[in-house]
């Protein structure tokens, strides 16, 4: 029989477990983002999705996608952040330069092509998503806020009518029965003046 060793069964253990944890916190909230035009109308968000609607005008409706638009590489389309990077990168050599020059001046191209393409990205894509999904998160809050606050003043009501039903029976049952009416708030019995004490 061979023994694994603690640090393998505990990573075995962590792998099994981790898919279940990520589906829970994708399932816990699920959020759309969608693009209409025009007068087009946005669907509502139901209690288990955000809908997150981004309004074009009619006229961008069937052309090819801005960011698509033109020749790529026209160099009047590079942001000036990227040809600041290169002017950088001229007496940059060795190692993570991604140089022909220095000892390990081939390294560090595809960290330059990551940043490149992650850039070109955050500058072809104006829509901020992430500020529409904290709007419409914002609203869905506001909106159980204020349906809470509308269920307690209905409780707090119900409650106080409750209360007053209860003591109207107990006057009747009073009456009824031929007893003195006794105080029946804390604050009525307590309402008496004091004895003042004896003077010496």
């Amino acid at each position: 029989m061979t023994r694994l060793p603690l640090f393998a069964l505990i990573l075995a253990g962590s792998t099994v477990a981790m898919p279940a944890a990520a589906q829970q916190s994708v399932d816990a909230e699920k959020i759309n983002q969608v693009i209409v035009y025009g007068d087009d109308k946005c669907e509502q968000s139901s209690p288990d999705e955000i809908v997150v609607c981004n309004r074009l005008p009619e006229t961008e409706r069937y052309r090819v996608p801005e960011m698509l638009r033109g020749n790529p590489l026209d160099v009047r389309n590079e942001a000036w952040a990227n040809k600041v990077v290169a002017l950088e990168r001229v007496g940059r050599f060795g190692t993570d330069s991604c140089s022909p020059t220095g000892l390990g001046g081939f390294t560090g191209c595809t960290q330059a092509l990551v940043a490149g393409a992650k850039a070109e990205r955050q500058a072809a894509n104006k829509t901020d998503w992430q500020a529409m999904i904290a709007d419409e998160r914002a609203k869905r809050i506001a909106g159980i806020d204020a349906a809470s606050d509308e269920v307690e003043a209905a409780v707090v009501a119900e409650e106080r009518a409750l209360a007053e039903r209860q003591k109207a029976a107990e006057e009747l049952e009073r009456q009824a029965s031929g007893q003195a009416p006794a105080p029946t708030a804390p604050d009525e019995a307590d309402a008496a003046p004091l004895p003042t004490p004896p003077k010496n």
